[in-house]
């Protein structure tokens, strides 16, 4: 057969089934390029959107405060509950002007089987990235979340001139709780006192727990006095929140120092500061406040004796 006779190779037509393919696993690729759920959602909305006349979707993942909106609501809805590995991964609604077939629907679920796996892993590692950071007894920011905040909080106050203050809080006398008691209940009194010192702060004010039974409280632009007094506010309020709901009396000292206006650099400083406040604290009978010493004169600290 000569050259110029030997037959051509055409372009096979596209067909419907492998334009949808290659749509999938576009949207597919787009999904597994981001950890951040609420990315991940909008991502499949704007892929299956045009493809479904959608209008709107609002996504409720299975974490506090993880909801999505977009776009509009409309006349008509369909919701999923999401699961993966035996796990809930949230739910979506979605709206339109029209009713959705019994076609639509059917295509709707198709999309939504590629969203599955994504979703569960990056709501897996979101998971683990919060749980690094919190502490597991209380729930409590933990101490590497205290370090990188308080390294923040000194940015900030460095930049703007301002001060801000730390309280440092110890259970008094936790281990004869734990001979006493049990460490089942001393693990609970661990609880209910962060319960108590979350509930009596303001919601710019930061709480971690330091370890064992000692908590950090962080207070930004909060001067020495503004400190003092919350610091006894908070002593009372965990005193009375955790002995209304024990057999036992639970009280805390507390050891607070504040970054001054004209300057702090270190935060080893500032710590060390309040953990001799606490000290001087217990030193006294505890259940009380105790500042530390004034920076100019070297004076004896101011110490707040508490209410029995």
């Amino acid at each position: 057969m000569p050259d110029d006779a030997r037959p051509l190779h055409r372009q096979q037509p596209r067909t419907p089934q492998k334009d949808a393919a290659e749509q999938r696993l576009r949207l597919l690729q787009r999904l597994m390029t981001t950890q951040e759920p609420g990315t991940m959602v909008t991502r499949f909305y704007d892929g299956v959107a045009p493809l479904l006349s959608l209008k709107g979707l609002r996504y409720e993942a299975p974490v506090p405060g993880g909801i999505v909106d977009i776009g509009n609501t409309g006349r008509h809805q369909c919701d999923y509950a999401l699961h993966g590995s035996g796990q809930p991964l949230g739910s979506l609604l979605f709206y339109r002007d029209r009713r959705f077939s019994e076609l639509e629907l059917a295509r709707l679920e198709e999309w939504l089987s590629l969203l599955v796996v994504p979703l569960s892993n990056a709501l897996n590692y979101q998971n683990a990235v919060r749980l690094a950071s919190v502490d597991a007894l209380t729930g409590l920011g933990n101490r590497a979340a205290l370090d990188t905040a308080l390294h923040r909080e000194l940015r900030l106050a460095e930049r703007c001139g301002s001060e801000f203050s730390l309280l440092l809080v110890d259970v008094d006398h936790f281990k004869q709780i734990n001979d006493r008691w049990g460490h089942s209940r001393g693990d609970q009194v661990l609880r209910e006192v962060g319960k108590a010192i979350s509930h009596a702060c303001r919601e710019t004010d930061l709480v971690y727990r330091y370890g064992g039974e000692e908590f950090v409280v962080l207070l930004s632009g909060t001067d020495a006095n503004g400190a003092r007094i919350f610091a006894e506010r908070l002593r009372h309020a965990v005193q009375t929140w955790v002995s209304d709901r024990e057999r036992l009396s639970v009280t805390v000292s507390i050891g607070v120092s504040t970054r001054k206006p004209e300057g702090e650099t270190s935060i080893h400083s500032l710590f060390d500061r309040a953990d001799q406040a606490l000290y001087r604290a217990k030193a006294q009978g505890r259940n009380r406040v105790a500042m530390e010493l004034t920076c100019h004169t070297g004076e004896a600290p101011c110490i707040q004796a508490g209410l029995s």
